[in-house]
């Protein structure tokens, strides 16, 4: 057989969009390339992997097999790439990194100045993001390296890799807020008072009919200790900026740990700093 590297990542995000047309608009391709390009896979193969009976493009059952496979491969292609530019002597000119505030590494200051003293001529931007946005900074090459609150899926262009400890989010509000004052806190008084949401977060953990958002976890501080209403915070952010005004409010199983993971991108992967300051974070 002979296949490319582009051959397997077509084939993988035609299997994750379910459509070739998609697939191509992610690529950057023709639907007709897509098209071309798997069917010669399956020339090659020797059998159908996908089913195009339907409005979506699934797999067979040999496809579910060969995306299994091609994963693995893919994963291993990855891992060789990172090693050959952690090995290169060249360093890119610049480090665009999307953090997420969910989430302070242990030592970070021993990071950024080691990061300094390695790479002395490295440009470095620092950036802050959560959860979507994250993503479409990698996506749209605006982020080498981004780190936000873990997921069950990424897309099939995004690489992950947990972190080893995780992070915390509570319940807070303002010490004087009638909330600071209840005894037992129920899920009736959350919803009938205002909370304030990150603008980027899809996920609705607690329902209020009363929205305040803003688009990142220190301005929802902010306008915390403005009494505005409550909000779903990390602990280290309230403990280190939150000028002793905000209480934790005891609900249910909060506060809760949260999984961070660090991504980035397979097409357009980070040079030596970036892989550099990857491991390190993951060794933290």
């Amino acid at each position: 057989m002979n296949y490319s590297i582009e051959t397997l990542r077509t084939f993988v995000e035609a299997a994750s969009l379910k459509s070739f047309s998609a697939a191509a608009r992610k690529l950057n391709k023709s639907q007709s390339t897509v098209s071309t390009t798997i069917s010669g896979f399956e020339d090659d193969l020797g059998f159908t992997l996908f089913d195009r009976q339907g409005r979506e493009s699934t797999l067979t059952f040999a496809g579910r097999k060969v995306l299994s496979l091609v994963e693995d491969i893919l994963s291993a292609d990855e891992r060789l790439q990172a090693l050959r530019v952690e090995l290169l002597p060249d360093i890119e000119p610049r480090l665009s990194c999307a953090f997420s505030d969910t989430y302070q590494p242990p030592h970070a200051e021993h990071i950024v100045t080691t990061l300094d003293r390695q790479f002395p001529h490295l440009e470095f931007e620092f950036l802050i993001a959560e959860n979507n946005a994250v993503i479409e900074m990698i996506q749209n090459q605006q982020a080498h390296v981004g780190m936000m609150e873990s997921r069950t899926e990424y897309p099939a262009d995004i690489s992950f890799s947990r972190l080893p400890i995780q992070g915390e989010l509570g319940l807070y509000v303002l010490d004087s807020h009638p909330l600071a004052k209840e005894k037992k806190i129920t899920y009736q008084h959350l919803t009938m008072t205002r909370q304030l949401r990150l603008s980027s977060s899809s996920q609705i953990i607690i329902n209020s009919e009363k929205n305040w958002f803003a688009p990142n976890y220190l301005l929802l501080l902010e306008m915390a200790e403005q009494g505005a209403g409550w909000a779903i915070l990390p602990t280290w952010l309230v403990k280190q900026f939150g000028h002793n005004r905000l209480v934790s409010i005891n609900y249910d199983l909060w506060p809760r740990k949260i999984d961070v993971d660090l991504v980035w991108s397979k097409n357009n992967p980070p040079g030596k700093a970036g892989y550099w300051l990857i491991n390190k974070l993951l060794d933290s």
